[in-house]
């Protein structure tokens, strides 16, 4: 963070912010990482963990609720939001959001399908709750979003 501080205060490029920005997100992901699957209780739950992940991923373009993963792997809904919320630091609802949100980026920026069907292809009821939605979680609206990164995503996995 302290090289970060640097680069901020002596006028580098952007680009550098941004190598600087992602090397501390990894390291944070790569800490979280440790911590979540380190603990000696984790056993069966961090394959659960994973699952619900793929689960979420490969289920991207549904408006997925909490109540169907629970029926999915057949725990209680309440049980397994704090599990999930247990082991990944955040909470099972904010998870799905965050995914969507990603997934809404990566179409924004690599290419030009109108918003509206974005968030038909990420299982929102309208376009309208799906900008609201975006504004909430990153700032900005989808349309502000591709005009400040569109075209600047090289490679995204």
């Amino acid at each position: 963070m302290k090289q970060l501080q640097d680069l901020v205060k002596n006028n580098y490029p952007a680009i550098s912010l941004n190598a600087a920005c992602t090397d501390i997100i990894a390291e944070l992901y790569g800490q979280l990482s440790a911590h979540v699957f380190s603990s000696k209780n984790v056993g069966d739950r961090k394959q659960v963990y994973l699952d619900i992940v793929d689960y979420i991923q490969k289920n991207l373009h549904k408006n997925i609720r909490i109540s169907e993963i629970a029926d999915q792997f057949d725990y209680n809904s309440k049980y397994l939001s704090h599990m999930f919320a247990e082991l990944s630091g955040i909470p099972l609802k904010q998870f799905i959001l965050n995914q969507k949100i990603y997934a809404a980026n990566m179409m924004l920026t690599d290419g030009d399908k109108q918003i509206s069907v974005i968030a038909e292809n990420l299982g929102f009821s309208d376009v309208h709750n799906f900008s609201k939605t975006y504004k909430k979680i990153t700032g900005l609206t989808p349309t502000e979003y591709r005009s400040a990164y569109a075209k600047r995503c090289l490679y995204h996995v």
